[in-house]
């Protein structure tokens, strides 16, 4: 059926008299009254007592209940139509109104809620906004785009997160199982040691045994005999065995002392035991001297080269093109080109001062920028209070603890500078990058303004 052909005038006519509604599954009865099918069976059900038309009263029957193909069309149609056409004023739609975002008639253009509003044709509109659209649907494939690569980059993340967990619980592993090795080992030569002492004592201790015993044999034989001599009634018997009388000299046996060396295996074993380590695990605490060719002329490094503050004096020091200058800077003299390597540095309770590590051809003239790109890798404190890493972008640290003493760790291959507390060990910050020559330690004991008089002290390993 062409629906534009039903006259929206016949709205009314297509209403069941019961719901008010277009008509749904419309059924005739035979006085000729249409209804919805489910309206009337429940109108019987809860409200006539005998079946009859709610409108007319003459009985009728479920029986006498006719589906209308005809009507059904008509309200199908009409519910069709119904959303092109205007409820209020029953003219089709022709323009949309841009302010309140709604299709609205020529009837409600005129009206005062429309009157000021800015409205364009339908056609127009449509255009417009499926332009509107389109650009939103692009916006969108954009953004899931983005998404579609944020959501790789953090699976990239996950997988590398945790094939980085998987090498790291390797390497403690391997870390911690050659010092469990290495203990082991120590315990049991130590073990195997007491046991050869003690066989070594009690082998001593059998044989002294042994030998008492066959003294006290041949004591007990020979009191025997005495006793036997003794029991001679006749004095002429007697004295015929007086010459056997002697008294044999038999030794008596040195006693064998029965100690173990307690000192050997009891006293200050783990101590003892960790001096043996030192050699074994690695790095320990590397003991560095400053490079007095590198130092600002105005820095004073003590005679044994581990000591260094900034002085109001210029320093006697040899002209040297590998001199800081003026910056209050110094390296150590030892550099590193491969290998794990890790020193501490005290820093007391200095409100400033700079660490890390320096390229060996990092620029020594004039200000100084401290950042991986210019050849540095540090963290440094300021006013006693603010300490930063300087990495490629500055990052702020904050401590709940001051360190008195500062570690820094090096693994030239894997690319890693980690700087530690020394006074717990916790970590303060790690940096990732790729070194291709040689570095060396770097030190600043910053100016003296305040507090900040004392210098830094190369920490070496006590033992």
């Amino acid at each position: 059926m062409d629906l534009d052909s039903v006259d929206l005038s016949f709205r009314e006519e297509l209403q069941c008299p019961i719901c008010l509604e277009l008509f749904v599954d419309p059924v005739v009865l035979g006085c000729g009254h249409n209804f919805c099918r489910s309206c009337v069976e429940g109108y019987w059900h809860h409200q006539a007592p005998d079946p009859c038309c709610p409108e007319c009263r003459e009985p009728a029957g479920a029986s006498t209940l006719r589906p209308n193909g005809a009507v059904r069309q008509l309200s199908e149609a009409s519910r069709a139509l119904a959303d092109l056409y205007c409820e209020q004023h029953s003219l089709q739609f022709k323009l949309f109104c841009d302010t309140d975002l709604h299709l609205i008639c020529l009837g409600c253009r005129d009206r005062p809620g429309h009157r000021e509003h800015q409205a364009s044709p339908v056609g127009e509109a449509a255009r417009f906004y499926r332009g509107e659209l389109q650009l939103q649907i692009s916006s969108v494939e954009d953004r899931s785009c983005a998404f579609r690569y944020l959501l790789c980059n953090e699976q990239d993340k996950v997988s590398d997160l945790k094939r980085s967990s998987e090498q790291l619980l390797l390497h403690i592993r391997e870390q911690f199982a050659q010092m469990h090795s290495f203990l082991q080992e120590r315990e049991e030569s130590l073990c195997r040691e007491l046991v050869v002492d003690k066989n070594h004592i009690l082998e001593q201790i059998q044989g002294n045994l042994q030998k008492i015993q066959e003294g006290l044999d041949s004591l007990n034989s020979r009191q025997e005999e005495l006793r036997t001599h003794q029991a001679l009634e006749s004095d002429i018997e007697f004295l015929k065995t007086v010459s056997s009388l002697r008294l044999d000299n038999i030794q008596m046996p040195s006693e064998v002392p029965a100690v173990l060396p307690l000192g050997v295996f009891k006293g200050p074993l783990q101590y003892k035991v960790w001096r043996e380590m030192k050699d074994f695990i690695g790095p320990v605490p590397a003991s560095l001297t400053l490079d007095l060719n590198s130092a600002h002329h105005k820095l004073l490094v003590s005679e044994d080269l581990t000591r260094v503050r900034l002085t109001d004096t210029r320093q006697q020091h040899l002209p040297s093109a590998d001199r800081f200058e003026p910056c209050v800077n110094i390296l150590a003299a030892q550099g590193f080109s491969s290998g794990r390597h890790y020193w501490e540095v005290e820093v007391g309770t200095k409100t400033a001062w700079d660490l890390g590590l320096a390229r060996e051809s990092v620029q020594r003239k004039g200000r100084l920028t401290l950042s991986p790109v210019d050849g540095y890798w540090t963290i440094w404190l300021r006013n006693g209070k603010e300490y930063k890493a300087l990495d490629w972008s500055t990052i702020p640290l904050h401590l709940s603890v001051k360190p008195r003493r500062v570690g820094i760790y090096l693994d030239y291959e894997e690319g890693q500078v980690s700087f530690y507390n020394a006074d717990d060990m916790s970590h303060l910050y790690t940096f990732r990058d790729t070194f291709t020559e040689r570095l060396f330690p770097y030190f600043s004991p910053y100016l003296n303004c305040g507090d900040n008089s004392d210098g830094l002290i190369l920490c070496r390993l006590k033992l």
